[in-house]
């Protein structure tokens, strides 16, 4: 048996591991030690005592994975140091439930099938961890493999639910290969995760670039958020913001993208800006894609919008934010803590968009996102299932500083490009700005801090890949894969007990 601080020791390991596995320790292979650990914290418990060893390793994951929440809400949101370090505790606090829920259920099942049900347990718990009352999809499992693209191979077909789930049976399946009386179990999961991977590799379609290259360019003004804050530094932005897409026409852009908020205007309200914005497409004959707030037809709703800009004029197509940023656009579960408001400063007022279709671009239909719903599989699968040939996505990760959140935040972009088989351009106010191909390399990448920008030929790409057509499928798959485990193990005990 396990003493009980061993207990909690193994399991707040689990959690440390995974957290170093992601991107910014990106210490890659420790996301195997994970299951391992956590399936021995968990043996000789059940019930509420297994949640709170899960608990206990899901708390430990995200305190050790987003400790740029103390930046956003001492620096930028002006809250003492210690109610900041509170506010990063209750985060990581109510996340870790996830892991609770993921503990608890494995627990319900006989520990000889642990290999298998763990994995399927914190793979279900991923899932459930984008939906309502977390709606939090950040640091999937999968994102780990970001830092080594020839791990990514499989995510066209099973995505990033699946390359999760298979990712952490192998390790089950490795930790059992350690423990005599699972051994020979332990082989057959790891066999069984390799040979997955494997054949979901081999049925990945490969990528379908149709038409002629556009050459394309991610602007980054590198702007603080300080700097921003003072009204009499507008005409500064705006002059770097020009300046960089004067640069990138000259250079033979065909395609300019901004990243959010880039300029502090409302092209709706401003006609002189509108007037400079479609002044310089037409000059310049290029394509310029935008962020700024959208308006509703009777000005009362406002969006985080996209807009985009031919030669010809500014288009009337424009996307409005699906998801909005939780803790800050809006703030799930614990929205009535003044302790977390200030995790991003302008909030309150924005409307979720309804459309996921796409819009038109240089490259053909783009389909676009705009900050952290990048992170949301379904809405990459829904615009490429509309027709969308090339992904965008903009953004403004200046409120997490050089930390673990920027590098974090391109990885859901990396996941985003190698699902969906389409080049994705990332534009950020700070960085990290990136060109992604539709294997999930990084082709152009301009780091956190650095004013400038990246330029790369990117073609439209066609083809529906299996995690696009069926990804919800898949997804939700694990989850009643998990539970299945669950009642069947119930059923079973019940069974026994009637028999005795």
């Amino acid at each position: 048996m396990v003493g009980q601080w061993r207990r909690w020791g193994l399991a707040a390991g689990s959690g440390v591991a995974l957290a170093l596995a992601l991107p910014g320790p990106g210490l890659v292979p420790l996301l195997l030690l994970t299951p391992g650990l956590l399936r021995r914290a968990l043996e000789g418990v059940r019930g509420w005592a297994a949640f709170r060893v899960g608990w206990v390793a899901g708390t430990a994951q995200w305190l050790a994975a987003v400790p740029w929440v103390v930046i956003v809400l001492h620096r930028y949101g002006h809250l003492p140091l210690p109610v900041a370090l509170l506010g990063w505790v209750v985060m990581a606090a109510i996340l870790g439930l996830t892991w609770g829920l993921a503990a608890w259920g494995t627990a319900e099942t006989p520990r000889r099938w642990h290999l298998v049900v763990l994995p399927l347990a914190l793979a279900g718990v991923e899932v459930l961890q984008g939906h309502p009352p977390w709606g939090f999809p950040w640091n999937p499992v999968a994102a780990a493999a970001t830092a080594w693209p020839w791990l990514l191979s499989p995510l066209p077909v099973v995505g990033s639910a699946g390359l999760s789930l298979l990712l952490l049976a192998l390790g089950a399946g490795l930790a059992g290969l350690l423990e005599r009386p699972s051994r020979r179990q332990g082989a057959v999961v790891v066999a069984a995760s390799v040979a997955l991977l494997g054949l979901a590799a081999w049925l990945t379609p490969p990528p379908r670039p149709v038409d002629e290259p556009v050459k394309v360019a991610a602007l980054q003004p590198d702007v603080p958020l300080e700097f921003r804050w003072d009204a009499e530094n507008l005409a500064a932005i705006e002059s770097n913001v020009w300046e960089l897409s004067t640069l990138a026409a000259r250079a033979g852009a065909a395609w300019v993208v901004w990243p959010e908020s880039a300029v502090p205007r409302v092209v709706e309200r401003d006609a002189v800006h509108r007037t400079r914005i479609e002044a310089f497409a037409r000059r310049h004959g290029v394509w310029l894609t935008l962020g700024s707030i959208g308006l509703s037809p009777g000005g009362e709703e406002y969006f985080n919008s996209i807009f985009t800009a031919s030669p010809a004029g500014l288009l009337p197509h424009r996307f409005d934010k699906v998801h909005l940023v939780p803790f800050g656009e809006y703030i799930p579960v614990v929205g009535r803590l003044p302790i977390l408001r200030p995790l991003v400063r302008e909030v309150g007022s924005f409307t979720p968009g309804r459309s996921r279709l796409p819009v038109p671009g240089p490259v053909g239909p783009t389909g676009l996102a705009v900050c952290y719903e990048v992170a949301f599989p379904s809405l990459a699968a829904a615009e490429v299932l509309a027709g969308a040939s090339i992904l965008v996505t903009i953004t403004n990760d200046g409120w997490y500083g050089d930390s673990a959140a920027p590098r974090q935040h391109l990885a859901l972009a990396v996941l985003r490009a190698a699902e969906t088989r389409r080049y994705l351009v990332r534009a950020a106010v700070t960085g990290i700005s990136a060109i992604v191909d539709p294997r999930g390399r990084i082709i152009e990448r301009l780091g956190f801090g650095e004013r400038g920008l990246i330029m790369a030929q990117v073609w439209a790409g066609e083809g529906v890949t299996p995690a696009v057509r069926w990804g919800i499928t898949l997804r939700w798959a694990i989850v009643a894969a998990w539970l299945a485990a669950i009642i069947t193990a119930r059923h079973r005990r019940g069974g026994k007990a009637q028999t005795g």
